[in-house]
């Protein structure tokens, strides 16, 4: 049987086939280059991470005040509980706390229960109520802060889940501190650029990879001190002291 194809024409065909794909080759490559171009992304980076430090006061403590109550019935728990908390309330606004720096967290009713002799049988029931409160001016006075931890145990609180310290507003110490990193970083990336014997170009990226602000004090107040109202509390002395805000920066750098 006769090819109905003349060789002729198959070479044509076959030459006109690799012309264009080599034709989309070279507009891939064009078109790769230009994306690369308007990107503008450097052939060659250094990248370096450096940690800024800043020192500060804290401002601002936050205090879980709380009352646990037991009653036979859960009506009896829930009205205990509910004294005890708006005591707590009253008596926390008269040093000065403003209500909106007073916020409920926590409110439950559980029954309590004991297993014997294959049964469980309810003998009771427990409230439990938490508040935050947020005491400021901490860095300049913590004589209010004291007063409260010293004394709301008398106002019937039997908890104190914990004080923090921090910062009202953050940000500035956090700029301060990712400024320092940013610093750190170009004076590292210079060291490193002048021992490879490269030139140091343009920033060309910069993200921030973590940042820290401070932590917690622990400090707890025995739950059967709230059941003797007779017994004098001590007032703690509470030193806000200083604190580190911390930024890690991560900075891209041209190199050629």
């Amino acid at each position: 049987m006769q090819n109905l194809i003349p060789r002729w024409l198959a070479w044509s065909l076959g030459l006109l086939l690799v012309v264009v794909l080599a034709l989309m080759a070279l507009d891939k490559s064009y078109a790769l280059k230009h994306e690369i171009a308007q990107n503008n992304v450097p052939a060659n980076t250094l990248s370096v991470t450096a940690e800024g430090k800043v020192k500060a006061v804290p401002d601002l403590a936050t205090v879980e005040l709380g009352v646990v109550t037991s009653a036979p019935t859960a009506a009896d728990a829930q009205n205990q509980s509910s004294q005890k908390i708006n005591s707590i309330i009253d008596f926390v606004k008269q040093q000065g706390v403003d209500g909106n720096d007073i916020a409920t967290s926590q409110f439950n009713i559980y029954p309590n229960q004991n297993y014997q002799d294959g049964k469980n049988t309810i003998t009771g029931y427990s409230a439990n109520q938490n508040i935050t409160v947020k005491v400021r001016g901490v860095d300049k006075s913590t004589d209010k802060l004291s007063k409260i931890l010293g004394s709301v145990t008398a106002a019937g609180a039997n908890q104190i889940n914990g004080v923090s310290l921090s910062f009202d507003d953050p940000d500035n110490f956090r700029q301060q501190a990712r400024e320092q990193a940013i610093a750190k970083a170009k004076q590292k990336a210079q060291e490193l650029a002048d021992a490879a014997g490269l030139h140091l170009g343009r920033v060309y990226n910069v993200s921030e990879t973590g940042n820290n602000v401070g932590g917690p004090i622990p400090y707890a107040a025995n739950s059967a001190m709230a059941g003797a109202a007779d017994v004098k509390t001590v007032a703690p002395d509470i030193q806000p002291g200083n604190q580190d805000v911390t930024a890690n920066m991560t900075v891209v750098f041209e190199v050629r």
